[in-house]
């Protein structure tokens, strides 16, 4: 299906425009191909760690003509679950590296790393979790205090696996169910496949579900937000799972080898 009618592409990034380090072909064409059509690219990404402005350079150097205004994080995703929590001027404890504590204080919260919420101005009003590849364990010991208090906290993303070039490091997930077994509380997560961070994009940009798409190459994640929020999806088959489906996957409403033979 030509997709005339789309104003908005949630476009996800490693395994759809990029794999590690290296440019999908045809993927900037693809972008550009887009804004030539009239439609909005959002890139849309469960990384919590790196901020706007860092995920639009890193695209901007493998020739995607990508904006910092025009990147979407589940960083960005979890301040604003947040920020309707607790409200602006709250102090929120945080595991995280930039790309969280940058969206925090975007969203007039107060970022305060874990285990420093006892040693400043009181107690923390509200706790998240983002990836820290040099997370201690006292970080994670006072950031488990903290939700134990609460009763509550926020994940940025469950992705359980981080690829890397030599296989697989935890992600965030892994870290979100230590945290959970520790204290008993389950967290609200932020990033896909969760309808808030679909919600999130489309309320930023003014456009309807109808008139948006979402493209990635995850059925676990991408294209099950897209569908638990009503969104037409598109699957690419040039990342994880490579065209591999297992029993409780999400189905796209269209398929393609990659963002390259993408029919607009």
């Amino acid at each position: 299906m030509r997709l005339g009618w789309c104003r908005l592409a949630m476009v996800d990034l490693d395994g759809t425009l990029y794999r590690g380090n290296q440019v999908i072909p045809g993927a900037p064409e693809f972008i550009l191909r887009l804004l030539e059509n009239g439609v909005v690219p959002v890139y849309f990404t469960n990384n919590s760690t790196r901020t706007p402005e860092e995920v639009a350079r890193v695209l901007r150097t493998m020739g995607i003509p990508a904006k910092e205004h025009n990147v979407c994080t589940s960083s960005q995703a979890a301040a604003e679950i947040l920020l309707n929590q607790v409200g602006p001027g709250a102090r929120v404890s945080y595991i995280g590296m930039e790309g969280l504590r940058l969206a925090l204080e975007e969203s007039k919260l107060i970022p305060v790393p874990a285990g420093l919420s006892k040693e400043s101005q009181g107690a923390a009003d509200a706790a998240v979790m983002g990836l820290k590849t040099d997370v201690t364990f006292q970080e994670l010991a006072d950031f488990c205090q903290d939700v134990a208090r609460l009763g509550r906290f926020v994940l940025t993303n469950g992705d359980l696996k981080l690829p890397t070039a030599t296989g697989f490091w935890p992600g965030n997930g892994s870290f979100g169910r230590l945290v959970e077994a520790a204290t008993g509380v389950h967290p609200k997560e932020a990033g896909k496949p969760e309808v808030s961070f679909v919600e999130y994009v489309l309320h930023k940009f003014g456009v309807e579900k109808e008139s948006a798409v979402l493209i990635g190459d995850n059925a676990k994640t991408d294209i099950a937000a897209g569908k638990n929020a009503g969104v037409y999806t598109i699957q690419v088959m040039s990342g994880v799972p490579a065209g591999q489906t297992t029993e409780g996957d999400s189905f796209a409403d269209e398929t393609y080898a990659s963002v390259a033979n993408i029919d607009l």
